[in-house]
């Protein structure tokens, strides 16, 4: 048994992680200035989690609660992702009472993507027969038209599966490719003058 008594230090863990992490930013390469930066960048990103665990607190601590481990790491790097984008809040346009008609067609973006009218072509066990890619010609804006074997369409710009009438797509589409079909079953059955005439 010794005899001499030393002096130990009693410390929590977080001094160790310290000198860990100062360890990773400093080396026997680094100069001080870059030590400095390297130590104020980590300090900058502490505060950033602790603001946005202030910020999204009563989620963070349902997602505790409630919710795995990966849910809750997933949803934190999404919140941290959510700093970087800007909201603004929408007004109707001009003559649109609700939301539910809040695409009127007058502009000339795509609906949906791609990938999306694929699948939902796809998902109906439909394979297109062909593709077309219809350019603005003074914008420049494409839409992909997916022509189907039974003679309908779809259109990425949803008009015909939103509003139930061909969209100006298709109608190019129809001009320039001799043969292509037009038939009344693209308009929807509540756009039909039949249907009208019934519903008065």
């Amino acid at each position: 048994v010794s005899v001499i008594f030393t002096a130990g230090i009693r410390t929590n863990g977080r001094v160790e992680v310290e000198n860990r992490i100062t360890k990773v930013f400093s080396g026997p390469k680094k100069s001080l200035f870059q030590v400095f930066t390297a130590l104020n960048d980590r300090t900058e990103e502490q505060q950033r989690d602790e603001n946005i665990r202030a910020l999204f607190k009563p989620i963070l601590d349902l997602l505790r609660t409630h919710a795995g481990p990966f849910a809750l790491q997933t949803c934190f790097k999404q919140m941290e992702l959510s700093m970087y984008y800007e909201a603004a809040v929408l007004q109707r346009p001009e003559g649109v009472r609700d939301w539910r008609a809040r695409n009127d067609f007058a502009n000339d973006n795509a609906y949906i993507g791609t990938r999306f009218l694929l699948r939902l072509v796809q998902e109906q066990g439909i394979v297109p027969s062909y593709l077309i890619k219809i350019t603005h010609t003074e914008t420049g804006v494409v839409h992909i038209i997916a022509l189907l074997p039974d003679g309908r369409y779809m259109c990425d710009c949803c008009m015909g599966n939103n509003l139930g009438v061909v969209c100006r797509h298709f109608f190019l589409a129809w001009v320039k490719i001799p043969g292509l079909p037009f038939h009344i079953s693209l308009i929807r059955k509540r756009c039909e003058l039949k249907h009208l005439l019934y519903s008065i």
